[in-house]
């Protein structure tokens, strides 16, 4: 039977905490090993077999070409965010890249166009939201002071 990517993350983490950093003299190298945890710890929110972490990206992308699609009186020059392909990371990082080139032009605009800046702001927001929600638990106090203060981790 197989363990998934999130115990198995689990396991390592519960050893550092367990096993190695009790063992470790000096605050330096006890923060550097939960800093190993918290960048585990992201590794288990976002980099998880399954699509789960480019597939919101992917969507937010969609939602947007959905919406500026849907927009009237698109100005001609405009560039265009195209419909992700694929869930992949070569359909994001385009869709990105075409998000950049958007933001670029919008903002030498004299006057934006309304409903492609209020599509842009649901993106972002969506964006950032995502990345949120996808972020470990900060554990600067950890890092810094070479022990654990909070034991609900």
């Amino acid at each position: 039977m197989n363990n998934s990517f999130a115990r198995l993350i689990d396991g390592m983490v519960e050893v550092l905490r367990r096993d190695v950093i009790p063992a470790m003299d000096g605050e330096f190298a006890r923060g550097q090993a939960y800093g190993v945890i918290f960048m585990l710890e992201s590794l288990k929110l976002r980099g998880d077999w399954s699509s789960a972490f480019l597939g919101e990206q992917v969507a937010a992308l969609q939602a947007l070409h959905n919406a500026i699609a849907a927009a009237p009186d698109l100005p001609a020059a405009m560039p265009i965010v195209s419909a992700p392909a694929a869930p992949d990371i070569a359909s994001r990082d385009l869709g990105d890249s075409q998000v950049a080139d958007l933001i670029d032009w919008l903002a030498a605009q004299p006057s934006p166009h309304p409903a492609i800046q209020s599509a842009i702001d649901a993106y972002l927001t969506r964006q950032i939201r995502h990345e949120l929600t996808t972020s470990a638990r900060p554990m600067f106090a950890e890092i810094s002071l070479g022990r654990e203060t909070d034991k609900d981790h």
